[in-house]
């Protein structure tokens, strides 16, 4: 294999601002009805499921779990978790605690990103993320000399290793050098845009002014926040007139909108189609 030499002006995009501290590592193993409660914590948890599957409610919403998931919670966040394996199937996953997180581009404390949903499927990188969580458990229960270094070592090389998850999915580096606050409203929208939700009672949300608001998020992204919030509406109709036979006013209900008209108007001005004649083209296509 050639030698491959890194360049003195790095191009690296992704950086820790601080060192995390690993808190904990730990292990469910061969379990069939796992419970934990209901919990909150002031730091960071990453659990990565080694076999079987459950449900977690993160946040106030439920997520599915299987074989190669990681759930990512940061500081604040309510979670409960149970497994849901059938047929006598083992429940295992391996876990570890962290604090001091601060990622170049990310809130100071936080591991996730906050646009991003706290449940990824690791894919390719499943064998190396349980390898890593695994490892760091070892040494911490071995405590051999180094232990610390190591395990501090493994778990920057987690961490980057989820942080290429969630940039192959939503493209963190371009999110890198933007405000909190757009971060904020973008999450905010992709949480309840299928509710009716104005700029208002998004600013409102964010104690802000609308005009500081959208001035801001156009800034950094490029487009108004409810021009963000049609858009994110569209995508989502577009997917349910694939994916179902549901008569159009039902789809507009389920994307924010009471008045099937008026959707239609915004969906022909984004996509050059009514909905109907987007369904009929995608069906014939198929």
């Amino acid at each position: 294999m050639p030698k491959i030499e890194i360049p003195y002006n790095k191009s690296d995009r992704f950086r820790f601002k601080k060192i995390p501290e690993l808190l904990y590592a730990g292990q469910v193993v061969d379990e069939t009805a796992f419970y934990a409660p209901t919990q909150i914590h002031d730091f960071c948890e990453v659990i990565y499921i080694v076999e079987g599957s459950g449900e977690f409610k993160i946040g106030g919403k439920y997520y599915t779990l299987q074989q190669g998931d990681v759930a990512i919670y940061n500081p604040g966040v309510l979670h409960e978790e149970r497994s849901t394996s059938r047929n006598g199937d083992m429940f295992k996953v391996v876990y570890c605690g962290l604090d001091n997180v601060h990622i170049e581009g990310v809130p100071v404390g936080l591991l996730l990103p906050p646009y991003v949903d706290p449940v990824i499927n690791c894919g390719q990188y499943a064998g190396r993320v349980e390898s890593y969580l695994s490892e760091i458990l070892r040494e911490c229960d071995s405590q051999d000399l180094g232990y610390e270094t190591l395990s501090s070592n493994l778990l920057m090389s987690l961490i980057t290793l989820l942080y290429r998850l969630i940039d192959a999915e939503h493209q963190f580096h371009s999110f890198k050098g933007k405000s909190e606050l757009t971060i904020r409203t973008k999450e905010f929208i992709d949480n309840n845009f299928t509710q009716s939700i104005t700029l208002k009672e998004i600013a409102d949300t964010l104690y802000v002014s609308q005009h500081y608001l959208s001035r801001l998020f156009k800034k950094d992204l490029g487009d108004s926040p409810v021009n963000y919030l049609i858009t994110r509406r569209i995508e989502a109709a577009k997917r349910l007139l694939n994916e179902s036979d549901s008569p159009v006013h039902e789809v507009a209900a389920a994307v924010g909108y009471n008045n099937d008209k008026y959707f239609s108007m915004l969906f022909k001005k984004v996509t050059g189609q009514t909905p109907s004649a987007f369904r009929e083209a995608r069906r014939l296509k198929q």
